[in-house]
């Protein structure tokens, strides 16, 4: 065989494999109104698309409060949605073509990191990955946590996902989480929204984030561990 003509069988040999983040998964035909949203998948499991009549993107505690205030004074069904909306199952769909979708997308800082404390404070758009890696900046660690890297902290406590460990105080980030401020559509005489701040010992702690499914998380304190990998 010719040195040019195995030159040519090995560049057909060759493949290129090129990893992209999926699209975003809110898509709105009228500025943040006539929305869609799908999963990364691009498919809901029933094949049928989840329409929404409104999408906001809060930045701050306070647009968050404010927003779960309007959607409650206006009757809307309210759900909240990640980045990159990993589920499969149609959790995000508020039902109906006029309920509001309310994205973590840009509720992504980092809030206090304690070294003396070993705790961290995020907001629940912080992604595993951001959380890790700003962890580490302080030589602290969360161990045990074997999930895919682009959860967020909202979803993953949200949707109960776990890891698998029989070390520690378990598999789930849940198992490390020792403070909450969470957010929920109040009374009128509550100003249509209600702010709950939950610590370690509050009765309320375990069941909030275990079981959370009509309430929206802000931010999420966390007990962690140093690193003996720094």
């Amino acid at each position: 065989m010719s040195p040019l003509l195995g030159l040519l069988i090995s560049l057909l040999l060759i493949s290129v494999a090129y990893s992209t983040p999926p699209e975003k998964p809110i898509t709105c035909t009228n500025g943040n109104s006539k929305c869609t949203i799908t999963n990364s998948i691009d498919i809901f499991p029933d094949r049928t698309i989840c329409r929404a009549g409104f999408a906001a993107y809060p930045t701050s505690e306070a647009e968050l409060i404010a927003t779960i205030a309007d959607g409650t004074r206006r009757g809307l069904k309210m759900k909240a949605t990640t980045q990159l909306s990993h589920s499969i199952p149609k959790l995000v769909c508020p039902g109906g073509e006029d309920g509001l979708l309310i994205s973590t997308e840009r509720l992504y800082k980092v809030l206090n990191i304690d070294m003396n404390a070993m705790t961290m404070t995020v907001e629940s758009g912080v992604m595993l990955r951001d959380l890790i890696s700003e962890a580490a900046k302080a030589k602290l660690a969360l161990p045990y946590t074997h999930y895919w890297w682009g959860l967020t902290v909202g979803g993953m406590l949200g949707t109960g996902a776990h890891g698998s460990t029989l070390w520690g105080k378990g598999s789930a980030v849940h198992d490390y989480v020792i403070g909450l401020t969470i957010v929920s559509p109040g009374s009128e005489v509550d100003g249509f929204v209600k702010v709950r701040q939950l610590k370690e010992g509050d009765e309320e702690l375990n069941a909030a984030k275990v079981l959370e499914i009509d309430t929206h998380f802000y931010n999420t304190k966390l007990s962690l561990e140093f690193s003996t990998h720094l």
